[in-house]
């Protein structure tokens, strides 16, 4: 969705969608300055007053990221309304503002789509759900958008990439506890022990020999050749491996 370049004299609906945009990024700006550290509060206040004068969306934009490179990120998201209102400006013949409908603003989200991510849509729904709420509450539009059971914007939850300190626990002791039934079962449960106990690669404990685990006191001690044949050393509470070990080898 290319942007575009004419910034010519506005008409009545692109006028005060404009205004709609600026006086919503003045909006949201002041709330992002106090939760945000920026760098220059000075720079920021002459910001911000900069902002409610602009009177172009190009020096709205360029503001917009003027603010980012201070230290206000979440700006950046602001941008989803930048190309709704090129979108507007090109794809939408409305004499009033109030004459856009949800349906209209659903055609942009879809075109919108094709090129972004899912995660980024979700947020950008979520802006442009703030945005008209902002005009239905500040400037009296009754839009009343919900923007509700969109597909092509639903956020996609990633995995957590690893578990807390309380989880990890559990799932350790959960682990140790597990009665094993089969050799083929107490072999991986070693191999999950010793690798979340002792630090270890998946290919470090597939080299590891039986003869290169050995028990000192209250650790085991396990002798690893890592990468490049470098060697090194790891420890092993005996209470946390002895049992299991012992049923896998014995």
């Amino acid at each position: 969705m290319k942007k575009s370049n004419d910034n010519n004299a506005l008409a009545r609906s692109q006028r005060e969608l404009f205004v709609g945009i600026r006086d919503f990024i003045v909006f949201k700006f002041k709330r992002m300055v106090v939760f945000n550290g920026v760098r220059d509060f000075t720079k920021m206040r002459f910001l911000s007053i900069e902002l409610e004068k602009c009177e172009n969306v190009k020096d709205l934009e360029k503001l917009c990221h003027t603010i980012y490179n201070q230290g206000t990120k979440h700006i950046f998201m602001m941008r989803v309304l930048f190309l709704f209102f090129d979108y507007f400006c090109k794809h939408l013949k409305v004499k009033r503002l109030r004459l856009l409908n949800e349906e209209m603003l659903v055609n942009f989200l879809f075109e919108l789509a094709k090129q972004r991510k899912i995660n980024s849509m979700a947020k950008y729904v979520m802006y442009i759900r703030q945005f008209f709420d902002y005009l239905d509450r500040t400037k009296h539009y009754e839009f009343y958008f919900s923007l509700k059971n969109i597909a092509f914007a639903k956020h996609k939850d990633n995995l957590p990439k690893h578990l807390n300190s309380k989880d990890l626990k559990s799932f350790i002791y959960t682990l140790i506890n597990y009665k094993t039934r089969s050799s083929y079962e107490k072999r991986n449960k070693c191999i999950l022990l010793l690798i979340i106990l002792g630090g270890l690669r998946k290919s470090e404990v597939f080299n590891l020999e039986l003869r290169n685990i050995v028990l000192e006191k209250e650790h085991y001690i396990l002798l690893i050749k890592g990468k490049n044949n470098k060697e090194r050393k790891a420890f092993i509470k005996r209470e946390m491996l002895e049992k299991s070990l012992d049923e896998w080898v014995g």
